[in-house]
């Protein structure tokens, strides 16, 4: 059942809030944006994720096409302090369209007790497998 968390980037320009089921997961990715960021990512659907402060601080990273289709997924950053928040991205088949990956770590009040009791979900997105683990997961 999801729960509404608040978060926001680390200097504290963006805030948004955001229904979250940790008990779907938190996923880790070796792609190389993931892994480069150290994003770990719930993914929610489109009306799950609400920005209450904080537009005019919000960047925009969208990949180049040799890591993402153009226009793909949009990776939202605070131009103040740099901290990835979410990204918003597209996928038909497996979230019914639009969907939020939102950073786990810029929510501010779920608990140590629940992140830790969240599975892990793996995805070799270095691989563009991302509804597969990679191989090796110890790292990641």
């Amino acid at each position: 059942m999801p729960q509404t968390y608040h978060g926001s980037c680390h200097c504290g320009a963006i805030r948004f809030e955001a229904d979250i089921d940790l008990s779907r997961g938190i996923r880790k990715c070796n792609c190389s944006f993931c892994w480069k960021l150290g994003y770990r990512k719930a993914l929610v659907p489109d009306e799950a994720v609400r920005t209450t402060a904080g537009q005019d601080a919000m960047k925009d990273y969208q990949p180049t096409p040799l890591h993402w289709p153009p226009g793909d997924i949009h990776h939202y950053h605070c131009g103040r302090c740099g901290a990835h928040v979410f990204s918003r991205g597209y996928l038909e088949k497996e979230m019914g369209g639009h969907f939020w990956a939102v950073n786990v770590a810029c929510l501010d009040d779920a608990t140590e007790e629940e992140l830790a009791a969240a599975p892990v979900i793996y995805e070799d997105g270095k691989r563009d497998r991302q509804d597969q683990p990679p191989a090796i997961t110890a790292y990641l």
